[in-house]
């Protein structure tokens, strides 16, 4: 298939049938935290970039012929879908060839845009991000186009969840040390009350991101995000699994944060994390790296932040 992947298991979607509808890395910001890795250079322009009855008839012989039930059509992209001119032609065709929700994921950076919020305004829902409310943190975190402006996104959100019949459920992302800070959390809230989503979903860095600096923030950060945000926001990283299944980079933000906390000895750091996998070779790492150190106090053994 060129266009279509999965059906992919979502904790938030159930199972989701994705339709992506733009060339690799077509897209307007270069966020550090991107998993598909750093871009070769802005894209801003909205034009076709591959054909919609293409994708159309892919998705329609798909459905044809799939046995497993899903639960949504994701539209995404290897980049920004909202660049793609045909959006409004993809999404009114999904719609008529399957019966499911139609969702599309975005980056909100041409909700500003009248036909492009026409476009979203069809969806059973909208997942657009917002990871900060303050610019410069956005010049910072999202690497937009130069001609991108934070202010323009939070008033096109604003108007597309006026006027669409579906839902939007705002997903925003935090990075240790950039967007988790009092002031930044205290601004997004505000924003947040302007835009009025139905829901509010906090998410960290995951996967390996595009650049090395880019460092999740804690399970008990978020947590404490989410009861500043309020009732309507959920944490949507599933920590257990994670640092089960391995994921050095979750597993990290929790030495680091705990260890920030209170200093722990090696016995304590077994209690806690020695379930884990890799727990031992996470903390040979940190140590490396000088992110922790040891230290000796009555002639015990401590790791501490540096």
């Amino acid at each position: 298939m060129k266009y279509i992947f999965g059906p992919v298991p979502s904790r938030r979607l159930g199972l989701s049938l994705g339709v992506d509808i733009l060339p690799k890395k077509n897209c307007n910001m270069d966020c550090i935290y991107c998993e598909i890795g750093r871009g070769k250079g802005h894209v801003n322009k909205r034009d076709f970039y591959t054909d919609e009855e293409e994708i159309l008839k892919e998705l329609e012989d798909f459905l044809r012929n799939e046995k497993r039930a899903i639960d949504c059509v994701t539209i995404t992209a290897s980049g920004e879908p909202t660049l793609h001119k045909g959006l409004k032609s993809i999404i009114e065709g999904a719609k008529s060839i399957s019966k499911k929700p139609v969702v599309v994921l975005t980056n909100a950076s041409l909700s500003w845009i009248d036909e492009v919020r026409e476009a979203l305004s069809l969806c059973d829902l909208v997942l657009p991000s917002l990871d900060t409310a303050n610019e410069k943190t956005f010049r910072k975190i999202n690497r937009p186009h130069p001609e991108i402006k934070l202010e323009r996104i939070i008033d096109g959100l604003i108007e597309l969840r006026r006027k669409m019949k579906g839902e939007m459920w705002l997903e925003c992302l935090f990075v240790r040390g950039i967007n988790d800070t009092h002031e930044e959390i205290q601004a997004l809230k505000e924003a947040i009350s302007r835009i009025n989503p139905h829901k509010i979903q906090l998410n960290t860095v995951v996967r390996p991101p595009s650049e090395d600096f880019s460092h999740p923030v804690s399970k008990r950060r978020l947590f404490e995000i989410k009861e500043i945000l309020g009732n309507r926001a959920e944490v949507i990283v599933d920590f257990e699994k994670k640092m089960e299944e391995g994921s050095e980079i979750i597993l990290e933000s929790e030495i680091v944060d705990t260890i920030k906390r209170r200093p722990l000895t090696m016995k304590d750091i077994r209690t806690i994390f020695g379930r884990f996998k890799r727990s031992q070779g996470v903390l040979e790492n940190l140590l490396a790296k000088g992110i922790i150190k040891k230290n000796k106090v009555n002639g015990k053994s401590f790791f501490v932040a540096t």
